[in-house]
């Protein structure tokens, strides 16, 4: 098996092209074939990954954060192969490294090479949002999408440079001027009357952690079969801030401004056409449906 190691090098702020520095010399040392490919601009891994794909290789390693995860993985979706072809994994050295937190992948350089020699693969459920005109566009993910407060922050922020306090920082200032999101949710094709509620956020999970380490899905595991819905229903400023620690202690679904569904599939509507993201990158605008794609792909874990 060829590793195709795909590095963004602004991502984490630079910490990943060190990374891969400390971590080439390992991969000569341990005889583990690879091939290493240098994104150039944004959007460089999609279109890598997708031409790498024709081209028959199925292993790769994004090396950076969630979003460069996305980025690789929806270049594979878009080649049109079975996914259940590739296996993906992740050298976490981006921001949030949400998706590599559930899956325990480290981020010190022997310790992420013993990591790989233990090849420890599994399948691993999907997210697919399909979004514009006749939901013909269509945008898949592995950790989690999501529209509201997500979204704003993302807006607001901008490129983290591998700094999750900026994005902390962000949030802070975003659950005082955010004024929420009207939103119609179902999980029925039909157009079912559905009022629309005024919520702070609504998350679509295959995995457990979001926002540079938020516990939004403490349930969630990679072969439940469900996508897990988690609806924040607006509250005030103040109550906002009390209610933070829920979203750290792993008890959100206790909270009573919060709703948890597990479906396979979720149809969301905005008054506003608001954005949605997947994995972190802001990628288009609803409405939109959200469905799972059971065991789709292969990935590497220790969870």
């Amino acid at each position: 098996m060829i590793w195709n190691f795909i590095l963004n090098p602004l991502a984490g702020g630079g910490k990943a092209l060190k990374f891969w520095q400390q971590v080439e010399p390992l991969l000569v040392k341990h005889k583990i074939a690879y091939r290493f490919h240098l994104t150039e601009y944004q959007g460089h891994a999609r279109a890598l990954s997708f031409e790498l794909a024709q081209q028959g290789e199925r292993a790769f390693v994004a090396i950076g954060g969630d979003g460069s995860v996305n980025e690789l993985l929806q270049g594979l979706y878009e080649s049109q192969l079975p996914l259940s072809e590739f296996v993906l994994t992740v050298a976490p050295q981006g921001t949030g490294n949400d998706w590599a937190r559930y899956h325990k992948i480290p981020q010190q350089p022997q310790a992420w090479i013993d990591f790989l020699l233990r090849r420890t693969v599994v399948a691993h459920d999907l997210g697919l949002v399909s979004f514009g005109e006749g939901y013909t566009q269509r945008h898949v993910f592995i950790n989690m999408a999501g529209c509201g407060l997500d979204c704003h922050i993302l807006q607001k922020m901008g490129c983290a440079g591998g700094k999750s306090l900026r994005y902390y920082s962000t949030l802070l200032s975003s659950l005082y001027a955010y004024q929420g999101e009207w939103l119609s949710i179902r999980t029925q094709q039909k157009h079912e009357e559905t009022q629309a509620q005024s919520y702070l956020l609504a998350m679509y999970c295959i995995g457990r952690y979001g926002g540079a380490g938020m516990d939004f899905s403490p349930d969630a595991f990679h072969q439940s079969g469900h996508i897990h819905q988690v609806a924040i229903h607006n509250m005030p400023f103040v109550h906002r801030l009390l209610s933070l620690p829920y979203l750290l202690n792993g008890k959100i679904d206790t909270h009573p401004k919060v709703s948890v569904e597990k479906n396979t599939a979720f149809y969301i509507d905005s008054e506003r056409n608001g954005q949605f993201q997947c994995d972190g990158e802001l990628v288009g605008n609803l409405p939109a449906k959200v469905e799972l794609v059971p065991k789709a792909i292969h990935v590497l874990s220790m969870s």
